[in-house]
């Protein structure tokens, strides 16, 4: 089962784009808090003390052009969606894969909308 589920906040303000002709798109990261505990052995020391994962979140129609209408840099959000794993090759030709997050729902939990998105 590809679902994944996710309560951050955004790390830059979106920006809406336009991919052919109608379809709209926006991506961002998302910071989200992750305490480590005392099963992960290499980290044990420190345990307890909060850092953060950085998701690339893609978002797509209608969902993207709200999220770029009303929210902003530092919003709490909740993300589903499900895992995508891309690759491509490079000039030189390594192969990289890229992870993303497709979500198919974005809950806005707080609006740091600013005067200047209207």
């Amino acid at each position: 089962m590809n679902n994944v589920s996710l309560v951050g906040r955004i790390t830059q303000a979106p920006e809406l784009k336009l991919v052919g002709e109608e379809r709209f798109c926006t991506k961002f990261n998302l910071a989200v808090d992750r305490y480590l505990g005392s099963t992960q052995k290499d980290e044990k020391r420190n345990e307890g003390k909060p850092t953060a994962d950085f998701p690339r979140i893609t978002v797509w129609g209608k969902i993207a052009e709200n999220c770029c209408k009303y929210l902003d840099k530092g919003a709490l959000v909740s993300i589903t969606g499900k895992v995508s794993t891309s690759r491509f090759e490079k000039e030189d030709g390594d192969i990289v894969y890229m992870t993303e997050i497709v979500a198919d729902r974005v809950q806005f939990l707080e609006s740091l909308h600013s005067e200047n998105k209207q």
